[in-house]
């Protein structure tokens, strides 16, 4: 009896502790209250609260679980106007995408650690660069496309129409519809037909004349050369290391390296000369 008579009058000032909190923060109903001890040692007043208690925590688990989900990455997206040429971007690893005409690619400003996942609508072509521990997936409408380190071409403009040309390395494709998977490698060409992927010879000569004319929006100074130099047989582009992040919008139309050099310098005030076999942009 002693014992029980304790544990009451513990339990019993606990209540009336909470009981002078809620009343300091003005949380206790303005009518009339009955006596203080009849309301914390009511088994009503003790329900709500402990139900309080638990709505409190609950609130608080789920609140922490939410921190705790990893961020959900924000996508970017380019997209290339009808009639316009190829649109170049360099991502974050170095790859380069070309768009086509009303072609568009979504992408994260930084890619995940196991792989480098893109989502293409349209057509394009992709030059990947080489990362074993990282593979290049792109999403499209009718298959996924896996790469290791190549140059290809990607046609997928609806559901019934899909093209994947390789000009070098090897490209891995699946078809969504029914799991097909097929292996395209350099001179190869991949065709969906009747539902079904088919593998054709292709002739190399159909990249050559695709990149004649390239517009580039807000592009490094450094990787605009680097394509341009990718795609010119003539003497190369060479651009000083601190001028290299500049960033440019430029349409390039075939012109000689010479006049890439001048235009470039006009825009960004810089100047450029000729040394052997090279053209130098510098401050």
């Amino acid at each position: 009896m002693i014992l029980i008579t304790k544990q009451d009058n513990t339990i019993d000032l606990a209540w009336e502790r909470l009981y002078n909190r809620l009343e300091q923060d003005n949380l206790l109903p303005q009518k009339e209250i009955p006596a203080r001890h009849a309301v914390f040692r009511s088994i009503g007043f003790r329900w709500a609260a402990s139900i309080a208690i638990l709505c409190v925590c609950l609130l608080t688990v789920l609140l922490l679980k939410q921190l705790m989900k990893p961020a959900v990455l924000d996508l970017l997206v380019l997209h290339n106007e009808m009639n316009a040429p190829i649109l170049a971007t360099t991502l974050e690893d170095g790859s380069v995408v070309y768009l086509s005409e009303q072609a568009s690619i979504y992408y994260p400003e930084h890619f995940q650690e196991d792989k480098r996942a893109v989502t293409l609508v349209g057509n394009a072509f992709f030059e990947v660069s080489k990362q074993h521990e990282q593979p290049f997936v792109i999403d499209t409408k009718v298959a996924e496309i896996e790469v290791l380190g190549t140059f290809f071409e990607v046609k997928s403009s609806d559901q019934s129409s899909f093209l994947l040309s390789v000009r070098n390395g090897e490209v891995k494709v699946t078809l969504k519809k029914n799991n097909q998977m097929m292996y395209v490698k350099t001179g190869e060409t991949a065709l969906l037909e009747s539902g079904s992927l088919k593998l054709f010879k292709t002739d190399l000569q159909q990249f050559e004349n695709c990149f004649n004319k390239i517009c580039f929006k807000d592009q490094k100074l450094a990787d605009i050369a680097r394509i341009i130099n990718q795609n010119s047989n003539l003497i190369p582009i060479e651009v000083a290391a601190e001028q290299g992040n500049r960033r440019l919008n430029f349409n390039y139309s075939g012109e000689t390296p010479q006049e890439v050099a001048q235009l470039i310098c006009m825009a960004l005030n810089l100047n450029y000369f000729q040394y052997q076999n090279s053209i130098y942009i510098t401050k």
